[in-house]
C-alpha cells in the first residue's frame, strides 16, 4: 500500500502534534522547577555576596562594637539604676531648659546579656532646646536611646513645645541576673562603670 504524500503530510503533522503535546505535559512541571532552581540560584548569589561584603567589613564591625562596650554601663546585681539615670536625664534636660512635667520609669527588662529600663517622660520646652537636648543625651557616657517621640505646640504658647517621650536605658549587670529585691539594694547608688573588652 502506497501512501500518498497529502497522508504522509497529515501523518508527520499529527506525530509532530503529538510530540510538543507530549513535550507540553511532561516538560510544563520541569520547565517551572527549573525557572524556580534558577530563581534560588540568584538568590544564593545575593546572599553569598552580601556575606562577602560583611566578612570584608569585619574589622569596622568589631570597632563599632567595642565603642558600643565602652558606652554600655556594667552594674552590681543588687543596685537599682533607675536613681542614676534620672539623674542623668533631669541634669541633661535642666541644662537645656527642657522640663520634664511627667517620669514614669517602668521595670527593668532583661534583653539576652543587656538590660534596658524604659523611661516615659512628658516635656514641655522650645525647638532650640529640644535639640540641644536630644544631642546632650547622646553625648553621654551612657547608653540611652530615644523611642516614640512626639512633638506638638502648647495651645497660646508662641514658639512653646510639648510631647512625651520614651527614653531606653541599656546596660549590664555584674553578676548577669536581674536585681535581688528592694530591700537588699544598696540606698545610695554609684554610678556605673565601663564595660572592659
Amino acid at each position: 500500500m502506497k501512501l500518498s504524500s497529502r497522508e504522509v503530510g497529515l501523518g508527520i503533522t499529527t506525530g509532530v502534534l503529538l510530540l510538543f503535546g507530549l513535550t507540553f505535559l511532561v516538560g510544563a512541571s520541569k520547565i517551572k522547577v527549573w525557572q524556580e532552581r534558577i530563581e534560588t540560584q540568584k538568590a544564593q548569589v545575593r546572599r553569598i555576596e552580601v556575606s562577602k561584603r560583611l566578612v570584608g567589613d569585619r574589622a569596622r564591625w568589631d570597632k563599632r562594637l567595642a565603642d558600643l562596650h565602652t558606652r554600655l554601663s556594667r552594674y552590681p546585681v543588687t543596685m537599682d539604676v533607675t536613681a542614676d539615670y534620672l539623674k542623668i536625664l533631669g541634669r541633661v534636660a535642666k541644662d537645656n531648659s527642657i522640663t520634664l512635667v511627667q517620669i514614669k520609669p517602668q521595670k527593668e527588662k532583661p534583653q539576652g546579656d543587656c538590660y534596658e529600663m524604659p523611661v516615659d517622660c512628658t516635656w514641655e520646652g522650645d525647638l532650640n532646646g529640644l535639640v540641644h537636648f536630644l544631642y546632650a543625651l547622646e553625648q553621654e557616657n551612657v547608653t540611652m536611646d530615644m523611642e516614640d517621640l512626639s512633638v506638638s505646640l502648647v495651645a497660646g504658647g508662641k514658639g512653646r513645645l510639648k510631647g512625651n517621650f520614651t527614653l531606653m536605658c541599656i546596660y549590664t549587670r555584674e553578676g548577669g541576673g536581674p536585681p535581688v529585691s528592694e530591700t537588699n539594694a544598696p540606698t545610695k547608688s554609684k554610678p556605673g562603670s565601663p564595660l572592659a573588652i
